[in-house]
């Protein structure tokens, strides 16, 4: 069995950090980091991470809302690359335009004190991204993970759509982002276009909102979980997680 096929079997492989599970001399109570429920667990990855059966064949957006629920972070890219670390997150896949908006709610909240429930927040974006095209880029021309700045926000600015600015900001964001992508070399990347649109916001939200958060410079650390990585192409490319 070759490293990408332990790296994709999430039977072996906790879903929150991606380590091996080890099997356990006997059980041990644990809470699911989904649900929060306590279960008799015989195995674990070495942080003690535990997901229980109903929620690992659950939604996976309900393991990003669980990220986000659980962090406490003001760095969006870094919130992202913890997420998109988790095997259940493909290398392109419809969760990136989920991923983008919650992710840029969590840290806005951490980093403001927003008042406004993040869990209700976090629902609203699920299902705003749900209405994206899963195949984004083939069936509307767009990007999903763009169109997320865009739901990200229309909920942190509540927007009402009849109002000229509120009905204008998101739409600024997810064109700025877009055009980032657009300009990005190489072949279609859910992980390269999550990091343009997230650092494209950490700019918006400066410039419009005096809001200055955290963000990591991404180093790709996905390039042996993508078989269409375009390596020196991309200004993310990390040629050390390229290499079995």
């Amino acid at each position: 069995m070759s490293y990408i096929d332990i790296y994709y079997n999430d039977e072996q492989n906790c879903l929150v950090c991606g380590d091996s599970l080890i099997q356990l001399d006997k059980p041990v109570e644990l809470n699911c980091y989904v649900c929060h429920k306590s279960f008799q667990a015989d195995s674990s990855c070495k942080e003690r991470h535990f997901v229980c059966e109903d929620c690992r064949v659950g939604s996976t957006y309900e393991l990003v809302k669980a990220f986000c629920m659980n962090s406490k972070k003001t760095d969006p890219t870094s919130l992202a690359i913890e997420i998109m670390n988790s095997p259940i997150i493909k290398s392109h896949g419809a969760e990136h335009h989920f991923i983008v908006p919650a992710v840029l709610l969590t840290v806005v909240h951490n980093k403001t004190a927003n008042p406004v429930n993040l869990k209700e927040s976090l629902d609203l974006a699920g299902e705003k991204a749900l209405e994206v095209p899963t195949n984004c880029t083939f069936d509307s021309g767009t990007c999903g993970a763009a169109i997320g700045t865009g739901i990200f926000l229309s909920i942190f600015t509540l927007q009402d759509e009849l109002m000229d600015e509120e009905f204008s900001l998101p739409n600024s964001l997810t064109a700025e982002s877009l055009r980032k992508i657009s300009h990005s070399p190489g072949p279609a990347c859910c992980k390269r276009d999550t990091y343009l649109s997230l650092a494209e916001t950490v700019a918006f939200l400066s410039e419009k909102f005096a809001i200055e958060l955290d963000n990591t410079d991404a180093k790709c650390t996905f390039s042996l979980r993508n078989r269409t990585c375009g390596h020196e192409e991309c200004n993310f490319y990390n040629v050390g997680y390229s290499l079995v």
